[in-house]
C-alpha cells in the first residue's frame, strides 16, 4: 500500500468536516432541524477515518515511538468514543439541540488537545508545524469558548460549529499533506 492511500482517511474527515461548516454557516435555520443527524454522522466518520488511519499506520506510530507513549491508544479509545457518540446523536438527534454547546465544546476541546498533543511530540522546526500547533491551539480556544459562553441562540451556537468546523477541517486536511510531503522527503533522502 502506497503512502498516499495512507492519508485517504484523514482527507475524507477532513473535507467533510469543511463542508458541513460551510452549510452550518451558510444554513444555521435549515441546519437547526437537522442539527443532530449532522452532528452525528460528522463525529461518526471523523471517528471512523481516525480508526482506518490507525489501522492502517500502526506500524509508522510504532517506529516513530508515538504507540510507546500510548498516544496511538488514546487516538484509537478517542476515535471509538467519537463514533459511538455519532452512531447516538443519528438515533437521538433532538438531544443535540439542547445540549449542543456543551457538546461541541467538549469535542473541540479533545479534538485540540489530542491534535496539539500530536503535534507537540512530532514537532519539527518548520512554519508547517508551527501552523497547525496554531490550528490545534485554535481547536482549544474553540473548545472553551463554548464552555464558559455558550452564546445567546441557536443560530450563533450553529454559525460557530460552522467555523469550528472548517477550521478542524483545514487542520486535518493540512496534516495529511504536510506529513505526506514530509515522508516523501524522508523516502527520497
Amino acid at each position: 500500500m502506497d503512502l498516499q492511500n495512507k492519508r485517504l482517511p484523514s482527507y475524507i474527515g477532513g473535507f467533510f468536516a469543511i463542508i458541513t461548516g460551510i452549510f452550518l454557516i451558510l444554513f444555521p435555520e435549515i441546519s437547526s432541524g437537522v442539527i443532530g443527524i449532522l452532528f452525528g454522522v460528522v463525529l461518526f466518520v471523523a471517528g471512523l477515518s481516525e480508526v482506518i488511519g490507525y489501522v492502517i499506520s500502526i506500524k509508522q506510530f510504532r517506529e516513530e515511538n508515538y504507540g510507546k507513549a500510548a498516544g496511538a491508544e488514546i487516538v484509537l479509545v478517542y476515535s471509538v468514543i467519537i463514533m459511538a457518540l455519532g452512531v447516538f446523536f443519528i438515533l437521538k438527534p433532538d438531544i443535540v439541540l439542547q445540549l449542543l454547546a456543551t457538546i461541541v465544546g467538549i469535542f473541540f476541546l479533545i479534538d485540540g488537545i489530542v491534535k496539539l498533543r500530536q503535534e507537540i511530540f512530532l514537532f519539527k522546526k518548520n512554519m508547517y508545524s508551527l501552523v497547525l500547533l496554531g490550528l490545534a491551539i485554535a481547536l482549544i480556544v474553540a473548545g472553551i469558548a463554548f464552555l464558559i459562553d455558550p452564546f445567546n441562540g441557536t443560530r450563533n451556537t450553529i454559525v460557530f460549529a460552522g467555523i469550528s468546523f472548517i477550521v478542524s477541517g483545514i487542520e486535518t486536511c493540512f496534516l495529511s499533506v504536510v506529513k505526506r510531503t514530509d515522508n516523501k522527503k524522508t523516502r527520497k533522502n
